[in-house]
């Protein structure tokens, strides 16, 4: 049995989401909600608690998960650097990773399989140190989804190294720091043609350790990772979910604009992680 704590949680789009979630999903879950507002559940679906301020929801939310009466935190109609701030408060010690990171499991039609995308959310500008952390929290992911040496595409413009992209130099920094690494493939720089369409590799005639079959992508920064994401959404047909990794638990972040089935998706995604 997992439990999730919901900071803001009294709110129809949150409803919903345990609703759906209780019928959809097939593990028991405890909701324990955190809200200034009143109490919407009349059907026993969570327990409630009241709050005075959002600072108190969202310190009585990670406090649950402190005394580890929680394994999922989830963002409901807070802010989030409210809730990232009471996170990363040391006296929590809920960081275990040098860097927070977002990750999200993506479902792409076309693709016919799930892959996993990382920063689209958290960092904007990530420097080589950080990408490298980055890559770090996206692999122990990976791993707990059930991954097997996965194949994380350092994406850029084009596969050939560009001295004048940086992008492109820092794929190829890291994949040297990564070449002695025996539970993934890393590689870079390398096109998002080539690291998702077999066909592409074939019309271009490249050879390289990922063909068309990456697992994992990599962006350079928030705005590349940003664009994809929403492309993914609106004109791939997928459903996307993301948690911030890198704290002691996952950390699903919702939008009141995100469909239920995205909401849903990301509440998989942090369980299928929980349950490591």
């Amino acid at each position: 049995m997992l439990t999730v704590a919901v900071a803001g949680g009294s709110r129809p789009e949150l409803l919903e989401l345990v609703q759906h979630a209780r019928a959809e999903l097939n593990e028991e879950l405890v909701f324990k909600v955190f809200d200034t507002d009143s109490n919407i559940d009349d059907q026993g679906l969570w327990e409630y608690t009241p709050c005075q301020t959002e600072e108190e929801s969202v310190q009585k939310t990670i406090a649950c998960v402190v005394r580890k009466e929680a394994d999922i935190i989830l963002k409901g109609g807070v802010k989030t650097h409210t809730l990232l701030k009471e996170v990363l408060k040391k006296e929590h010690g809920l960081k275990n990773k040098e860097l927070l990171s977002h990750v999200a499991l993506v479902n792409l039609p076309a693709l016919g399989r799930q892959i996993l995308l990382t920063d689209s959310g958290m960092n904007i500008e990530p420097s080589e140190d950080q990408l490298e952390s980055i890559i770090e929290n996206v692999m122990e992911v990976g791993k707990k989804i059930g991954l097997t040496r996965p194949k994380i595409a350092l994406l850029s413009a084009a596969e050939n190294f560009n001295p004048k992209m940086p992008s492109s130099v820092m794929a190829q920094a890291l994949t040297e720091t990564f070449k002695d690494q025996k539970e993934a493939i890393v590689h870079g720089p390398l096109s998002l043609d080539l690291a998702l369409s077999k066909e592409a590799v074939k019309q271009k005639r490249y050879e390289g350790p990922i063909e068309g079959d990456a697992d994992i992508l990599v962006v350079p920064s928030i705005d590349t990772g940003n664009a994809l994401y929403k492309s993914f959404i609106l004109f791939g047909q997928a459903t996307m979910g993301g948690t911030i990794v890198g704290t002691k638990v996952p950390i699903v972040l919702t939008s009141r604009s995100d469909a239920v089935k995205s909401k849903l998706h990301a509440l998989k995604f942090a369980i299928m992680q929980a349950n490591q």
